[in-house]
């Protein structure tokens, strides 16, 4: 035992030689500078949380649905069951860094039997052997403290990630929601174009009987109606489309459309926020994954240099083992223990040039990860900067519409009555309603735009999730009802 202590320093002294021997592997540091503002123009001061931003629409409606759709569909529970299988990686990966080893046993009892040819009847004997061997790596250098952090940090980008799902989630469903309602507008403006062609096709019809109208007005009025019906019919087909895609998202795939009524009503969405750039990198979760992928990959190229170290191992050995003539001798005998502890040194040599090339790989994956996280980083701040260009967009382009829309209607009216008195030929007429209509369509356009615009800003910004522990996610409560 004497020697033990001197071929400990020896061990150490070979792997500090090891270890200067070891490349350095770096990674740049990600430029992530961001203005100080957006170049778009401002937003409007609001009160409105990212965190729950549907529940500013005061919408029962919306409300209901993002709640289903959290609950019960099958991308929620999808995204779940990542989340536990991430959870039992991570304690995987933990597991194997620290000590282990197992605990043995065996017991053997032979019975009495007669000598063959003696006469004699020769007494049994039993035994007994149990042992514990447990075996662990001295965490020297590091190594395997840096494995389990990066267990943790794949933890982390798993629930990023699901966080990130989940935030689409709501924003499709709220944008599906727009989608449908902006379908039920037009299906009703389609509806209302209908009696209107009706009407005039039947002033047409009686015009012509009573000579009044001319053969060729009549004809263009009654194509007019039918074109009428067919764009209600084709809206109608559409507006059936939307809701079953919503009903989908909400986990009710199979329920009937007729369940889901759809008002054609496109109320005005809130503020969006007046946020800054650098709320990106502290909200958006695509550009928080992106930043624990960047610091993974960092702890993946000191790991893999780290292999290049010598490895310290530890094994002991603890047995008992006993044998009598009979069990009660043998419980009253006790047993014969045994122990033993070794350590053990291994240095990579044969295969350190293939470890050197691993480490490259590692570091030239992390240089990826670097580049990918700026690009995350601009990407993010584009679609920011964009989502609320759209938005101040919008908000002109529905007060200019509105009142092109009001005008519209004021001449149709008047031009219908001049019709009606003969002081209106039909051109003129149909030229006025095609306006109207054209300019009430683009004024549910604009309203529906700038509705998802703004959830599509909203989105950018990073609302729709609480930053959270994995630990701290309960399951979807319609897990396994589907």
């Amino acid at each position: 035992m004497s020697a033990f202590p001197s071929r400990c320093v020896l061990a150490l002294w070979l792997a500090s030689v090891v270890s200067a021997c070891a490349p350095e592997a770096r990674l740049d540091r990600p430029d992530t500078a961001l203005p100080a503002a957006f170049e778009a123009p401002g937003a409007a001061a609001s009160s409105l949380s990212l965190d729950q931003w549907w529940s500013a629409f005061h919408d029962a409606q919306l409300d209901a649905l993002v709640a289903a759709a959290l609950s019960r569909s099958t991308t929620a529970r999808l995204a779940y069951a990542r989340i536990a299988e991430a959870r039992a990686v991570r304690a995987q990966t933990r597991a194997g860094t620290f000590p282990s080893g197992d605990i043995s046993g065996s017991a053997t009892e032979q019975g009495t039997r007669r000598a063959w040819g003696a006469g004699l009847t020769q007494p049994g004997y039993g035994s007994a052997q149990i042992g514990f061997a447990p075996s662990w790596e001295i965490d020297l250098f590091g190594r395997l403290a840096k494995i389990r952090r990066q267990a943790d940090l794949t933890d982390a980008s798993a629930t990023l990630d699901f966080s990130g799902t989940r935030l689409a989630l709501v924003a499709d469903v709220a944008t599906d929601l727009v989608q449908a309602r902006f379908l039920a507008t037009q299906l009703l403006d389609a509806q209302d174009s209908l009696r209107i062609a009706q009407d005039l096709a039947r002033s047409g019809a009686a015009g012509e009987a009573h000579g009044l109208t001319s053969t060729q007005d009549a004809a263009q009025l009654a194509a007019d109606e039918a074109a009428a019906e067919a764009q209600v019919a084709q809206l109608a087909a559409n507006l059936t489309v939307a809701k079953r895609r919503l009903l989908i998202l909400t986990g009710d795939a199979i329920a009937s459309t007729d369940t889901l009524a759809i008002a054609p009503v496109l109320d005005p969405p809130p503020s969006v926020p007046a946020e800054t750039p650098g709320v990106l990198l502290m909200r958006r979760p695509d550009v928080l994954a992106s930043q624990v992928a960047l610091q993974s990959a960092a702890l993946k190229v000191r790991i893999d240099r780290l292999a290049l170290f010598p490895r310290f191992t530890i094994q002991s050995n603890v047995g008992l083992s006993a044998t009598q003539s009979s069990p009660a001798a043998l419980i009253a005998a006790g047993g014969t223990g045994l122990w033993s502890v070794a350590a053990g040194l291994a240095l990579p040599v044969l295969d350190r040039t293939a470890l050197i090339a691993n480490l490259r790989i590692s570091q030239a994956q992390g240089q990826e990860a670097v580049i990918t996280y700026e690009q995350t980083v601009q990407n993010a701040y584009g679609e920011a900067e964009n989502a609320l260009t759209n938005v101040a967009t919008d908000q002109a382009r529905v007060g200019q519409l509105d009142r092109a829309t009001t005008s519209a209607r004021i001449a149709f009216d008047a031009a219908r009555r001049g019709y009606a008195v003969g002081l209106t030929d039909l051109t003129t007429l149909l030229q006025v309603e095609r306006s109207w209509l054209q300019d009430r369509s683009a004024l549910n356009g604009a309203r529906a735009a700038l509705l998802t615009d703004t959830i599509g800003a909203i989105r950018a910004f990073g609302g729709g999730w609480q930053p959270t522990s994995a630990d701290n996610i309960a399951p979807p409560t319609g897990s396994g009802q589907h």
